[in-house]
């Protein structure tokens, strides 16, 4: 069991590493820069918010996973913000954070430990779009990666993810 909050889900098919989840609603505070398209400054800039560089200059307890989505052009960055703040959300003095919805739904995951590199995520999220076919589901977003841990963690006992939204064919 982790100290940290994470998202509620429902898990509704589980075979080995990968998974179908139901997510139910949450806010995420999300890192986006066209200046910055390999976020660089992505984790830097929401660390800093959440140790109070936000308007309310409130602390926000640390969540997992730190999910990263890639578009075509560029990556963003996003901490899923405490069940408690869902009410009233501290607003972020940097203009590069944004509050979202992470609206409800089905999402495939595929799980693996390690340092997480390109090679490794190509090679996963072809395993996971392999899986999801077979089980009749078809991707329906980018591809989110989700990490757990913090750097110094050992790579065996690293937690990764590389999620995708469905929808049933």
């Amino acid at each position: 069991m982790s100290k940290y909050e994470t998202p509620n889900y429902d898990v509704l098919v589980k075979e080995k590493e990968f998974e179908i989840r139901k997510y139910a609603d949450f806010f995420i505070v999300e890192y986006e820069n066209k200046n910055d398209p390999e976020i660089k400054n992505g984790f830097g800039s929401l660390f800093k918010y959440i140790s109070n560089d936000n308007k309310e200059n409130e602390k926000i307890s640390m969540t997992i996973p730190v999910i990263q989505e890639e578009t075509e052009e560029k990556k963003k960055m996003a901490f899923v913000v405490p069940e408690k703040f869902s009410n009233q959300i501290p607003e972020p003095n940097n203009p590069n954070l944004k509050v979202k919805n992470f609206d409800e739904g089905l999402f495939g995951s595929i799980q693996y430990s390690g340092f997480s590199n390109k090679s490794k995520e190509l090679k996963m999220k072809k395993r996971l779009d392999e899986w999801l076919l077979e089980k009749g589901y078809q991707k329906q977003s980018n591809y989110m990666l989700a990490f757990y841990n913090a750097p110094f963690v050992p790579p065996m006992l690293r937690r990764n993810e590389i999620l995708v939204r469905i929808s049933k064919v």
